[in-house]
Parts: C-alpha cells; sequence; structure tokens
C-alpha cells in the first residue's frame, strides 16, 4: 500500500492533470495553493512534471506558464508530448516551445539517452520526410536557436539521423541552419544505407567526402566490426542498392578501400550474392 506521501502526491498529480484536460486554469491554480497550504516544501520541480507535459501536449499554454512558475522543469520526456500535440490547427505546438523559453529552459539541453530536443524530434520521425509536424517542431526549435550540430553525447547527430532515415527534407533543413558534413561524419554513409541518392547528392554538394571512413571516437564497435560499415560505397552494398554503388562509383568512390574488417565492397557483394552490384564493381 502507498504511503501517505505517495497518495498525496498521486491525489495531487491526478486532479492537476485533470484541471488541464478540462481547460480550467482557475481550478489548477486552487489545486496548487492548496497543495503549498498541505505542504509547503510539496511542489518540487519533480512533482510538477506530467502536469506541466499534459499542458504542453494539449496547447494550454496559460496554464503550462502557471506550472513553470511554481518550479514544473522541461524533462526528458517533455518533448514526446510537445510532439503528440503538434497540429496544424494549433500552428504545429511551436508554442510550447516558446512558453519553456520564456520560463528560462535551455534548448540545448541534453538528456543522456535521448540527446536534445532537436535529436529527440528527428528521431521520432517517420522516415522519408513524410512526417510534417516533426519537420515544424524541428523548423522551430532551429529557429529558436537549436544547434544543428548538435554533440554526439548520445552518438546521435542531427544531420546523421535525418540521413539514416532518408529524411530528405530534413536534411535540407539542417543544412539551411548551418549543419556540416564536418560535425556529422557518418551522414553520408547512413544515406548510403538507406539508398538515397538524392539525400547522398545533397550531402557531396555540402562538400562530404565520398570516400569518408569515419571510424572515429563516437564510432560504436557495432561499426567497427561490421563488413557493410567504413565506406559509403560498403553501405550501399550491405544495403543491396545497386543505384546508389553506381552514383557513389560515378562520383569517384573508391573499389580498392577494406575496411576494419579488412573486406572490400566488391567482396562484401559477392558475399551477399549480389551479382548486379559485383557487375558494377568489376565494370572499369
Amino acid at each position: 500500500m502507498a504511503d501517505a506521501t505517495g497518495d498525496e502526491k498521486a491525489r495531487f498529480e491526478a486532479q492537476a492533470i485533470a484541471a488541464i484536460e478540462a481547460n480550467d486554469p482557475a481550478s489548477l491554480r486552487t489545486i496548487l495553493v492548496q497543495r503549498l497550504a498541505e505542504n509547503p516544501a510539496a511542489l518540487r520541480p519533480g512533482d510538477l512534471g506530467d502536469a506541466l507535459n499534459k499542458a504542453l501536449e494539449l496547447s494550454r499554454y496559460d496554464m503550462a506558464d502557471e506550472l513553470f512558475k511554481r518550479g514544473a522543469t522541461w524533462n526528458y520526456g517533455t518533448m514526446a508530448n510537445v510532439l503528440e500535440g503538434a497540429r496544424e490547427d494549433n500552428d504545429w505546438n511551436t508554442k510550447a516551445i516558446d512558453v519553456a523559453l520564456a520560463n528560462g529552459w535551455d534548448i540545448n539541453e541534453h538528456y543522456e539517452h535521448v540527446g536534445g530536443a532537436l535529436v529527440y524530434t528527428i528521431s521520432s520521425a517517420e522516415s522519408g520526410g513524410s512526417d510534417t509536424a516533426a519537420l515544424k517542431v524541428a523548423a522551430h526549435l532551429l529557429s529558436k536557436g537549436a544547434d544543428a550540430n548538435e554533440g554526439q553525447q548520445t552518438g546521435q547527430n542531427p544531420l546523421e539521423l535525418a540521413c539514416g532515415m532518408a529524411d530528405r527534407d530534413m536534411v535540407a533543413l539542417l543544412l539551411a541552419h548551418g549543419a556540416t558534413v564536418h560535425k556529422g561524419p557518418k551522414a553520408l554513409l547512413e544515406a548510403a544505407d538507406q539508398g538515397s541518392v538524392e539525400v547522398m547528392r545533397m550531402l557531396l554538394d555540402q562538400d562530404a567526402d565520398v570516400n569518408a571512413h569515419p571510424y572515429g571516437k563516437y564510432t560504436l564497435p557495432m561499426y567497427v566490426n561490421d563488413e557493410g560499415w567504413g565506406s559509403a560505397l560498403h553501405c550501399a552494398v550491405k544495403g543491396g542498392h545497386a543505384d546508389a554503388v553506381k552514383f557513389l562509383l560515378e562520383e569517384g568512390a573508391e573499389r580498392e578501400y577494406r575496411n576494419k574488417v579488412g573486406v572490400t565492397a566488391l567482396e562484401l557483394a559477392r558475399k551477399l550474392g549480389r551479382e548486379d552490384i559485383v557487375r558494377l564493381l568489376e565494370s572499369k
């Protein structure tokens, strides 16, 4: 059985969320005042997180502002709620970001297991550039100062993520806001793995090296030990993307490079039984 403190917290959270769902700011203020009267130390930031996230999800910006002023803080799950409420009829819920910023939120705040708000937004998008909500929210984050070259604390760079989803529109957005292939060294390989010639062309236009071998300090063992990693050509072969292989060869991809496992792209194609790609790699 929950203790009294746990019961009080659960009751408070349920009441606050009910007031938010009913779009009743007066009731929410009354609940907050009563909670403080019961226990002056009750409204710690962690006790307000669920209510804040619900307010931002439902675009109840005045109530979100009230909660921020009572000490609520943006947490690792908040971006999910903002995206859940992102619809065209509420301007994609971008005002949720503005309210948070007005209350001191750091737009580039990192959470160890999910990265920052921009990385979370991109990773939540549907592949192929079809997710309008994620694109609109990402554009607003970038316009408000989100770092398009967010550090790789989580191994997830925004540009690399977007390329790994073949998200042409997101890639274009990031490049327009200063994302660089130098800060996202795996971007071309991720695009090749998806077979996206269009995205690869965009990256090469931004001076990506067609023969880059990004085995830097951020590369996980899963890449180092992967026969299908090492160069964009290896990635395209692994994915079975003949059009991407042809494109990379036309752009000067090195055929003889051996990755960390000691395999060339041609040897990989033979192992995979892709005779069409073998013919491409053997042709001069």
